[in-house]
């Protein structure tokens, strides 16, 4: 019996693990994806972002993310999951217009529900690199609906908040989308806003203000690394989402996939 409980726990820890959703059979996904390319981390400037000095925020977000994909694909090739998993050396921005120019339609609540790839751009990236399909992580800032706590956790103010997330995709050469990390299962990159419940409990009012983190905030929360044994490693926010990507798409994680 404790066996079978083990096993059972077992079964229930792995698949909390997987992140995203597959687009086709996890099977099919692993026959047609040997070898993946790894696109530097885009931007979306176009994004609908309501905070002062956007271009600024972005400009700094593109500058934290730049050379960032070595270490994701380095992380994805540790896995053992496929062939070959190549990182490809292409301008992060002239990428970003031609492959995000149909945008990303977004659900009532302000979730961004996953790229419209330009399938050209995508096919061409493939022929040139002999790839089976590429690895997209984008970075857009957004206005979602959310409920925030104070950090008493007495509190709560529903409204919609400014933040930059992270959708990703797995596309092959023919622009199927093959895997995707969209939605609600977006990842929350960075909160760019935050609901001031101190003031108003000094000023004795109801009225919560919700106030704009600045630019300087941004480039420490971007740069928050942990440290070890005095070494500096990957900044949290990136070490944090890489792991969600290489949970969803490694199929050497637990013995391959089912």
């Amino acid at each position: 019996m404790k066996k079978m409980l083990g096993f059972l726990f077992l079964i229930v820890l792995l698949a909390g693990c997987s992140s995203g959703t597959f687009q086709v059979p996890k099977k099919e996904y692993q026959t047609r994806v040997q070898v993946l390319g790894v696109l530097p981390l885009l931007v979306d400037y176009n994004s609908p972002l309501e905070y002062p000095q956007k271009d600024n925020l972005f400009n700094i977000l593109a500058s934290s993310a730049s050379g960032k994909h070595e270490f994701l694909m380095q992380q994805l090739k540790e896995e053992k999951g496929y062939f070959d998993v190549r990182s490809l050396s292409i301008s992060p921005e002239l990428t970003a217009l031609s492959l995000l120019s149909a945008g990303s339609p977004h659900d009532e609540s302000g979730w961004p529900q996953g790229y419209t790839f330009d399938a050209a751009t995508v096919a061409e990236m493939a022929r040139q690199n002999v790839l089976d399909a590429v690895l997209v992580v984008v970075f857009s800032g957004e206005q979602v609906n959310e409920t925030r706590r104070s950090r008493t956790k007495l509190e709560t103010l529903q409204t919609r908040y400014s933040q930059v997330l992270a959708t990703v995709a797995v596309i092959d050469r023919e622009g199927q989308i093959l895997w995707t990390l969209a939605g609600e299962d977006s990842f929350q990159a960075l909160p760019l806003q935050y609901p001031d419940f101190d003031e108003a409990y000094y000023n004795k009012t109801d009225l919560v203000r919700v106030k704009n983190i600045s630019l300087s905030g941004v480039e420490r929360a971007l740069d928050e690394a942990s440290s070890k044994d005095g070494e500096a490693v990957l900044p949290k926010m990136y070490k944090k989402l890489f792991k969600e990507i290489s949970a969803g798409i490694s199929p050497g994680v637990f013995g391959g996939l089912n």
